[in-house]
């Protein structure tokens, strides 16, 4: 019964109706099991599953005692009216539930296209049950007026994502809220600091008796104030605008599986793979799927065409739209996708499950919402459909503008935290002594590993940085952690809005004040320049060189390379594919800065003086002098 019960829960509910049926069809004796399956039996018919006329006649069997919010429910969805009444009508209800059977009749006329009948009773959810806590218990409800003039200056936040963003939609539209105060998950905070800069917001958790009572509106009764005013659903707004980042191919989002909790999951779920096979074999694609399981992790890592995000992309919904903008597409189920998607006016490609939700009009058609989009139904999408789309939109893509690298910013003009200086190069071409002259200079570094025989006087790089980001960054892309055997894509990588954030996190628990410039020096950052050159605009980059014979000697040579091969052969593609990525950072438009390692050994410091000064370092010759003589010399 608990596996039943679980899986009722976590909106599977076809296998839940497939553990009960034997139980339906032969009541066990104990009183409470038999309890629990009829829960659970008129739970499955709510959703369209199992025998809906057994369901009914159930349900109008009943005393009225029992599970009233559902069962109300489900008497309206199956039509039953007469039990509808019995139900609201019990002599025993309280003001909780009249509260909840409004809310429930209110969406069940929404649901029927009856919006200016249907708005105002929804409107009742702020005390309902069978509806998500929505008013925290400092606060006070007050119905949103017809007049905009006379609305409360504070707002909750209500329900999930895509919701918070179609009711934010609303208000910004309407224009009077800029300066309003916004209540809600701690996770929404973002968004209104982007798009409501002039508005103040308060996570739930962070109210206090300071705040008093303030008397509040529910967001998503602007979406029925907003049809009063224009007889339509659409917002009519969008919040961002599609980008093109230059120098990458097009990638296009993809999401299978949508809604949360008991929402329709079976409904908005397509199997990853069957879903994989839809999608053209020529192009990319990156996974905006919330609940990402190990299973499907390792799917997509072991398909060439697809890509995970490197940040938890449930964690900041900003973040979320910023990998979405330079999208190609999003080819998703009913998802939060859609919401980000269509208020950045990025093409959909929209998967409409059976029973769509009441966002997307009479027709059930997401255009209703986001012209952006193109609505395919469920039972009719094909690779031949989502491939002529994907053509289509490969196509105005490219007729994006190309946003290419940010111009320089003076010294004056950006924080020394802004611009750390980032030496990357082929492994074994002298980049510990390029840095080890740096940091004579004064470039922060914190703790660097130390010296050993192959390299005495150390390796000048950041032991937390490599082993906690570069190395983890390299496996989570389904790469060689050392860089070595298998190496990440050189055309795109996947997003990681959180790098900047997660790196400064790192060098403040190792005492970095950001009063003076900072580096960080690993051959293998060559493999990942692309999210590194995205998290610090501003960044210098050292590329450094050295004679490639001598490169090939040393990789032979080194215990830690050597492992892999002696074979001068292995190492010459190996070079070459990191030569090619160097040449893409070159070609890049960020601030690059050559040193040829043989030279600077050889005491010729005019390379590494001009990465100092342009790093905002002092240069001391006797210093740098010093830092190029070997332990010993």
């Amino acid at each position: 019964m608990k596996r039943a019960q679980d899986l009722f829960n976590a909106g599977r509910v076809s296998e839940c109706y497939a553990i009960i049926k034997p139980m339906i069809d032969t009541p066990p004796a104990d009183a409470r099991d038999r309890s629990n399956i009829a829960y659970l039996q008129l739970g499955c018919a709510l959703y369209k599953t199992g025998d809906m006329e057994a369901a009914r006649k159930l349900n109008a069997a009943l005393s009225t005692a029992h599970w009233r919010p559902m069962r109300y429910r489900l008497s309206l969805r199956l039509g039953d009216m007469t039990t509808a009444k019995r139900i609201r009508t019990a002599p025993d209800v309280t003001d909780r539930e009249r509260d909840d059977f409004r809310t429930t009749a209110g969406l069940h006329l929404i649901w029927a296209k009856k919006y200016r009948l249907g708005f105002p009773l929804y409107a009742c959810r702020h005390n309902a049950i069978l509806f998500p806590k929505t008013v925290p218990n400092r606060c006070r409800h007050v119905p949103l007026p017809d007049d905009p003039a006379q609305d409360e200056t504070t707002i909750v936040l209500e329900q999930g994502l895509g919701d918070v963003l179609f009711h934010l939609a609303h208000i910004r539209a309407e224009g009077q809220h800029e300066t309003s105060r916004f209540i809600g998950l701690r996770k929404y905070g973002p968004l209104i600091r982007r798009y409501f800069p002039r508005a103040t917001y308060l996570a739930h958790e962070d109210m206090t008796d300071a705040h008093g009572t303030p008397r509040i509106h529910l967001a998503a009764d602007f979406v029925g104030r907003g049809f009063r005013r224009n007889w339509h659903l659409a917002p009519g707004i969008t919040f961002d605008t599609p980008i093109r980042h230059a120098g990458e191919p097009p990638v296009w989002g993809i999401c299978w599986r949508g809604g949360s909790g008991q929402n329709r999951r079976e409904e908005r779920h397509i199997p990853l793979q069957i879903f994989l096979d839809l999608l053209p074999r020529d192009a990319r694609f990156l996974a905006l799927q919330f609940d990402l399981t190990k299973e499907e992790r390792t799917i997509l890592l072991a398909d060439g065409r697809c890509m995970i995000p490197l940040s938890d992309i449930t964690q900041n919904p900003v973040h979320t739209i910023d990998m979405i903008r330079p999208l190609a597409g999003v080819i998703s189920v009913d998802s939060a996708n859609w919401h980000m998607a269509g208020l950045s006016d990025v093409p959909i490609f929209a998967i409409m499950n059976r029973t769509a939700h009441w966002f997307w009009g009479k027709e059930s058609r997401a255009e209703t919402a986001f012209p952006c989009a193109t609505t395919v139904r469920k039972e009719d999408v094909g690779p031949a459909r989502v491939g002529e789309w994907v053509r289509d939109t490969r196509k105005a893509w490219r007729e994006r503008e190309a946003q290419g690298h940010p111009k320089p910013a003076k010294l004056s003009r950006t924080e020394p935290r802004d611009r750390p200086v980032l030496i990357v190069g082929l492994p074994r071409s002298a980049t510990s002594m390029t840095t080890r002259v740096l940091h004579s200079q004064g470039l922060w570094l914190g703790e660097t590993v130390p010296g050993n025989r192959e390299n005495p006087q150390g390796y000048f790089e950041s032991r937390m940085i490599r082993d906690q980001l570069i190395k983890p960054t390299l496996s989570a892309l389904g790469a060689d952690p050392l860089g070595v055997r298998r190496l990440p894509a050189w055309d795109v990588l996947p997003p990681f809005p959180a790098l900047r954030d997660t790196l400064f996190a790192m060098l403040r628990r190792e005492g970095y004040d950001g009063r003076q410039p900072w580096g960080f020096k690993d051959p293998k950052l060559t493999l990942l320049w692309p999210l590194f050159a995205r998290a610090f605009p501003q960044a210098h980059w050292v590329i450094v060189t050295r004679d490639r014979d001598k490169v090939l000697d040393s990789l032979c040579r080194t215990s830690f390379m050597a492992r892999h091969s002696t074979s001068p052969e292995f190492w010459l593609p190996f070079c070459s594919a990191y030569d090619h990525r160097l040449n893409l950072l070159r070609a890049s438009g960020a601030q690059v800065h050559e040193v040829d390692s043989d030279a600077l050994s050889g005491g010729s410091l005019s390379q590494i003086k001009g990465v100092i000064r342009a790093a905002g370092l002092g240069f001391n010759a006797r210093d740098a002098r010093a830092a190029l003589v070997r332990d010993g010399g």
